[in-house]
């Protein structure tokens, strides 16, 4: 039986690696024995989440490019076509059946050296607005999968289709009573998680620090998640308030089931809105201003659009005001309510399936 052989490109967020790993555990569930090898950049969180959850990684050595540094932009211009280069030994070496790219600085490279090469290939875009890397690369694709609809209209019609954002396993395995149970929580007790991204979010982890006091009194019980950068400080913070109501952590390896408990989550706006959706979170959502194309503020925009989320701008928020705005809403049960289900309306739960559906209609392989 022939062995299937397949490429994941992406890497430097979770938002990009998650989605790639979900797919790659479909992929072996169907195909025993797929040789899966993931592509990503020398220093990204990839490094560690991929061997973590048990796939072999090559990286190449890549950067983003410079928006106005000329001299860097020339840098990062030739690490890009050196990249292009080793992609392509890369490509000889493993010959792949097929080759997925999940976003992030590595995808670009590898995704356009296995197209030149003509190897099939996919490409899953997270995002409600593309980022300019598969907008570009859309031209030499075989496939485009998206996870918002309001992203088909910057593609090829003919190549795009809407999957939705393949999502951890782990997230179809949550019960909110378990999780809440696990978490010292009782039914009555009102559940804040609040998350930054992968490295956590200055802006927000302050204008939180500053609403504590509001949202002790109000007997909130706050999750923090700060991001490894911000842990320290937001510690010192805490302190003079009960760790059971306000717990900090750098990192939550439990998110799954710290979000299932949840009775409203403020967060970036990146891949954790998948999440959010099939889970039926209610949100606050701030996105990061620097993000490229402002993705994040389209993405929350979409979820606020479908009622399933506030949309607060960086550039509005305080601490005083994201207080009113968390008081108000956990005062309104009812409302917490139909945003939940509103939030719903956003859930691709099949999104694994369908992406891995995608990649085996494009790909070169006979069993």
């Amino acid at each position: 039986m022939q062995k299937l052989r397949v490429i994941l490109a992406g890497g430097g967020t979770g938002g990009h690696i998650y989605p790639a790993i979900a797919l790659a555990k479909e992929i072996q569930r169907r195909h025993d024995n797929a040789e899966i090898l993931f592509v990503g950049a020398a220093r990204g969180m990839e490094r560690d989440l991929v061997p973590a959850a048990g796939f072999r990684l090559a990286t190449l050595e890549i950067t983003s490019l410079p928006r106005r540094l000329p001299l860097q932009q020339v840098q990062s211009g030739w690490r890009a076509l050196r990249a292009v280069v080793a992609a392509a030994g890369l490509l000889r070496d493993f010959s792949p059946h097929v080759v997925v790219g999940t976003g992030g600085y590595a995808a670009g490279p590898l995704l356009l050296a296995a197209a030149i090469l003509g190897f099939p290939t996919l490409i899953h875009e997270q995002n409600a607005f593309p980022s300019l890397t598969n907008r570009i690369l859309s031209r030499f694709v075989r496939g485009i999968a998206v996870s918002h609809a309001v992203a088909r209209e910057h593609f090829p019609a003919a190549k795009v289709r809407v999957t939705g954002n393949p999502l951890r396993p782990e997230l179809f395995a949550v019960d909110r009573q378990r999780a809440r149970k696990e978490l010292g929580l009782n039914e009555e007790q009102k559940f804040l998680v609040v998350v930054g991204g992968s490295g956590g979010a200055r802006a927000l982890n302050q204008a939180v620090i500053s609403a504590y006091p509001v949202l002790a009194q109000a007997g909130v019980v706050v999750y923090h998640v700060t991001g490894k950068r911000y842990y320290s400080a937001t510690l010192g913070a805490a302190e003079g308030f009960s760790p059971l109501q306000i717990r900090v952590v750098d990192y939550a390896a439990n998110m799954p089931d710290v979000l299932a408990a949840a009775d409203l989550v403020v967060s970036r706006a990146g891949g954790i809105t998948a999440e959010l959706a099939l889970l039926g979170k209610p949100s606050i959502l701030i996105p990061l201003p620097t993000a490229p194309n402002d993705h994040q503020l389209h993405n929350a925009r979409a979820v606020e659009h479908a009622g399933g989320a506030i949309l607060v701008e960086e550039r509005f928020l305080t601490g005083q005001s994201l207080a009113k705005t968390m008081g108000e809403l956990f005062l309104d049960p009812t409302r917490l309510k139909a945003m939940s289900e509103k939030s719903k309306t956003l859930a691709f739960p099949n999104a694994t399936r369908d992406l891995c559906d995608l990649m085996e209609q494009i790909m070169r392989w006979e069993n």
